[in-house]
């Protein structure tokens, strides 16, 4: 018999392969070579566990006795070890299962100073380690000793499904054991060094509140190897487990961050693990605090009981979920909504649904004594009919609620017909009904109405969500409606610049088409005229002045007057062209940026017996076509610089002859520059256009301007004018 001690002068991982090493040289010294494997291993089990669970190796010590060789590791705590069941999601317990299996026998035992964990081999034979009871009864009457110690408290927890609490239990080892492996190998220099704030976590996490962790893995070991399906919990604890309680929650909650974040292998905490530790934790403050102020213990609340509170508390956040997603999906749609209409459908689609609801409508104010009905969802139409013919006046829902600026709710048949007897004729199939006002900066636009085929009693929650709902519906609609107007007034305005019904020149007829750009909401700078002359002379012209908005249009609108006012006297288009560069540049056109300039063609038209002659001046503008009765097309070049940029400009001209059927086409950029995915219309789909268009000048013109929004799509991103005047054939 002989017996050799290892003193652990140090505390980290590198004195594993000390312990191993010690071990190894202590088994060859006695030669028994034959263990030197299995107690190499055993030996690195145990102290890795000491260091890991047990605040480190005190010593560790071999001896051999009746043949046997018996090697215990000593650390410094009293915490027995505990074999939790075998699971794929543990990451601990293994290395004393593989102590189990490898020694004939093995257990712990309570020292002065902490404890030792023994493993004995003796070759090949079968390992007669005990079980988790053996362990547990070996420690009892050690246990039963702190009950009756100072400064100690019982705490009863009541019962917890035995597979919940030893899943957590894993869960929360498994965090342990990586952040204990990060201390350590930060301490032996193996990994880096740890920022504080972490550190700090690492010690809340690993060392406080290891005492009710660690009795709480004791019951939980022992109810599982004794089949029981519940473990009551009942704990013997110091008064400092309370705010180690507290510490060790938050640092939890922080380690799951990290979880999170990707910055430890440990999952983030099960959800149904975290109300546990939570429900647990929180109580053993409770009842330790209560104890040591000498209190009675304060009312218990049962795991179940804080389960089912937990289910009313999802079950309310997933009411607040749904109803947030809903609104988020309002937005979306109100988002896209261009028209109060479309407000009104997106709003009903979701708030109908939301609601379960059988029908909803939007009624809005206007300038009359009804209200306007822009959409409904799930009414009738004879319901819809009378919606329509409500007054603002009206004892209605929507109609008081308009006024009044108050919501309504109805939340039975009684109290429908006591409030507004009208309603069971308006609406008879709804036995409740609510109607919010829709207002924005002070301003009532209308009502949201919802009605219900049963009673409704319409909690905080449900009034906040419709009153939400309207909020965001007036927020729209007002946008709706000032878009409205700002197209409308761009409409008006664009209008006025061009001519109303234009007369077309002896034996010709005349057509003229404007496209604007986008939704019509932004100005465009193209024109066109057609007036006559003194005696048989008719002007016409055609203009694109650059970019968009009001200037561009002031630029228009002073071009196409001026150019009538200047031919009142002066029929020679070029000479005409040359005093309205003049003006432009004493009007300051060009601007201080330079991008006040205009593209023009001004021609001067006669009438003769066999048709009519044309003398063009161009202005930089794109060249006329010439669509001949035969089918032909040709390009009337008309040379020249753009308009309002240098004094002196050359204006070149053109003339041509237009028999009987013959067409001039003029008309701006817009057309062959239209681009879709990059392709232009360009110069030769316009001609074959206007080659294969019907033969009148409206369907001529009516025939590029439908080819060229085809092209885009539907999408134009710059504005389009056309003129066209045609011969009459002989009738």
């Amino acid at each position: 018999m002989g017996l050799a001690v290892f003193e652990a002068g140090r505390d980290d991982l590198r004195l594993v392969a000390d312990v191993r090493s010690f071990v190894t040289s202590e088994l060859r010294r006695r030669c028994r070579a034959d263990l030197v494997d299995d107690a190499a291993l055993v030996a690195t089990e145990l102290a890795t566990n000491a260091i890991l669970h047990a605040g480190g190796i005190s010593a560790v010590r071999v001896e051999t006795v009746a043949g046997r060789v018996r090697i215990e590791v000593h650390d410094r705590t009293r915490i027995p070890p505990y074999l939790l069941r075998s699971s794929d999601d543990s990451m601990t317990g293994r290395g004393l299962r593989l102590v189990g299996a490898m020694a004939t026998r093995w257990e712990a035992e309570p020292t002065a100073d902490g404890k030792m964990v023994w493993a004995e081999l003796a070759g090949r034979t079968e390992p007669e380690s005990p079980s988790a009871e053996e362990h547990g009864d070996g420690w009892g009457d050690l246990l039963d000793e702190t009950d009756l110690a100072p400064n100690r408290y019982r705490v009863e927890l009541g019962e917890v499904p035995t597979a919940l609490l030893l899943a957590a239990k894993s869960h929360v080892d498994n965090l342990v054991r990586e952040f204990t492996l990060t201390a350590r190998g930060a301490e032996s220099g193996v990994t880096g060094a740890i920022p504080a704030p972490l550190a700090s976590l690492i010690e809340a996490v690993v060392s406080r509140f290891a005492e009710a962790r660690g009795a709480i893995k004791r019951a939980a070991t022992t109810a599982a190897a004794q089949g029981r399906s519940h473990v009551a919990l009942d704990l013997v604890l110091s008064a400092g487990a309370a705010d180690a309680g507290e510490e060790y929650l938050e640092a939890l909650d922080e380690a799951d961050a990290y979880c999170r974040a990707a910055r430890m292998l440990t999952l983030e905490t099960p959800p149904q693990h975290r109300v546990f530790r939570d429900w647990y934790v929180k109580e053993i403050g409770r009842q330790l605090r209560a104890a040591v102020a000498g209190l009675p213990a304060p009312p218990h609340e049962s795991f179940e009981d804080r389960l089912l509170r937990e289910i009313d508390s999802v079950a309310r956040a997933q009411r607040s979920s749904a109803r947030a997603a809903r609104l988020f999906e309002v937005s979306a749609a109100l988002s896209v909504a261009a028209t109060p209409a479309e407000v009104a459908q997106a709003v009903l689609d979701t708030g109908v649904a939301a609601l379960g609801a059988f029908g909803g409508g939007v009624l809005l104010a206007t300038d009359a004594d009804q209200l306007t009905v822009p959409a409904t969802v799930g009414y009738g139409e004879e319901l819809v009919a009378r919606l329509r013919s409500e007054s603002k006046d009206a004892e209605l829902p929507a109609a008081v609620a308009l006024r009044t600026g108050e919501a309504v709710w109805l939340e039975s048949r009684e109290e429908r017909d006591l409030r507004f007897p009208q309603l069971a004729e308006v609406e008879r199939h709804a036995v409740s009904a609510c109607a919010v006002p829709l207002a924005v900066g002070g301003r009532r636009l209308g009502a949201l109405r919802f009605s219900f085929s049963e009673p409704r009693l319409f909690d905080e929650e449900e009034r906040r969500f419709v009153l939400a709902l309207a909020a965001q519906t007036a927020q729209a609609l007002d946008r709706a409606q000032l878009t409205e107007q700002r197209a409308d007034l761009s409409r008006r305005f664009q209008r006025s610049l061009l001519p109303g019904q234009m007369a077309a020149p002896p034996g010709m007829e005349v057509a003229g088409t404007y496209h604007p750009l986008g939704d019509g909401m932004e100005l465009g700078g193209d024109t066109f005229d057609v007036w006559p002359l003194k005696g048989d002379y008719w002007g016409l012209t055609i203009a694109d002045s650059a970019g968009t908005g009001p200037e561009a249009a002031a630029l228009t609108a002073m071009i196409r007057f001026t150019l009538r006012a200047l031919s009142m006297s002066d029929v020679d288009p070029a000479s005409v062209l040359r005093k309205l560069n003049r003006a432009l540049l004493g009007a300051g056109a060009g601007g201080d940026d330079g991008d006040r300039f205009c593209t023009v063609l001004f021609g001067v038209l006669r009438s003769t017996s066999d048709g009519a002659s044309l003398v063009v001046a161009g202005g930089g503008h794109p060249y006329p076509l010439v669509r001949r009765a035969d089918g032909r097309v040709d390009e009337l070049a008309v040379v020249g610089s753009l308009l309002g940029v240098f004094p002196d400009v050359p204006v070149g001209t053109a003339s041509v002859d237009l028999g009987p059927g013959d067409a001039l086409v003029l008309y701006t950029d817009g057309a062959v520059e239209a681009r879709q995915d990059g392709v232009m219309f360009g110069e030769e789909h316009l001609v074959e256009v206007v080659r294969q268009a019907p033969a009148d000048a409206r369907g001529l013109a009516d025939a590029v301007e439908d080819a060229v929004v085809r092209h885009v799509q539907g999408v134009m991103t710059d504005d389009l004018a056309l003129l066209v005047l045609r011969v009459l054939p002989p009738a």
